[in-house]
């Protein structure tokens, strides 16, 4: 059955100036919903004209603007699959994981980027200055241009020091800023979510039977990286993977990730064994 059916022109004449009752001029809209009407000029009251941002559909409708900077709106990624987006002569990819990112290793990415408020501690190649081995990574030549292309980044994103806390990722131009959302929906019980919100909230996880009392279960609930990156020549594949591959080494080891999984009922001792030295602000509404 073809979905646009109930659009039905039953004898339909295509005269625009023709007056004849006896041919049919319906125009039904009771399929519309399937065809949305994306004239952003269309002022037709009986079009579709569809704008959510709920909280499940960044699947579907993610938002490619640079300048945006409204959390409400889906800036979605995959890290296996690199889809550039080109938006005014720049490009965007999405990246995503499901380990948490190492506080010294992400700031130590992050000093790498065109950014000179928000990230403490640099020398003056830009690396980030650390005696701590857990600190480093290796950045190539080629990557290190790469990063430098990024003028815009932005999405979840979740740090080692907590267990508990959701965090949103905020980069543009020479200022870095995160930000805790509160907790992630995990860690809380199902029953105190919002009724509406459950399967828009189930989405996110990477298995919707997680269970947060069984340690034994390999899944992570809504944890997540989950980061849009903008710039110029970012819809090139091969720069695609430069960043990607050097965000991948800010991720917890093996033996840090069953660190982390020891600890990470203690919110205290995850904060003593990944320390943050990032400035973290609490998202005020």
């Amino acid at each position: 059955r073809d979905e646009h059916e109930s659009h039905s022109h039953s004898h339909d004449c295509s005269d625009p100036d023709c007056t004849d009752t006896s041919h049919s001029h319906t125009h039904q809209h009771g399929d519309y919903d399937a065809a949305t009407c994306t004239d952003p000029d269309c002022t037709d009251t009986n079009h579709a004209h569809s704008h959510t941002h709920q909280h499940g559909e960044h699947e579907d409708a993610t938002c490619t603007d640079p300048s945006c900077t409204d959390p409400t709106h889906s800036h979605d990624h995959r890290h296996s699959d690199h889809g550039a987006v080109s938006y005014a002569g720049i490009g965007s990819f999405v990246y995503r994981a499901r380990r948490p990112f190492h506080p010294s290793r992400l700031t130590a990415f992050l000093r790498y980027l065109p950014i000179v408020r928000g990230v403490p501690g640099c020398n003056n190649e830009g690396a980030f200055s650390s005696a701590d081995e857990e600190g480093e990574i290796n950045v190539s030549t080629a990557a290190a241009t790469a990063l430098k292309c990024i003028i815009r980044s932005k999405g979840f994103a979740w740090l080692a020091d907590s267990n508990l806390a959701a965090m949103y990722w905020s980069h543009a131009g020479s200022s870095f800023e995160i930000q805790c959302l509160g907790r992630w929906w995990t860690t809380l019980p199902r029953e105190q979510w919002p009724e509406e919100a459950k399967a828009d909230i189930l989405s996110d996880f990477d298995d919707s039977n997680h269970d947060e009392n069984d340690q034994s279960m390999p899944t992570v609930g809504d944890r997540r990286q989950e980061v849009v990156v903008i710039g110029p020549k970012l819809n090139n594949p091969d720069i695609q993977q430069c960043v990607c591959e050097t965000l991948d080494q800010c991720l917890l080891t093996d033996s840090e990730w069953d660190s982390y999984k020891e600890k990470c009922s203690e919110e205290a001792a995850l904060r003593s064994r990944f320390a943050s030295k990032l400035p973290t602000k609490m998202l005020s509404y």
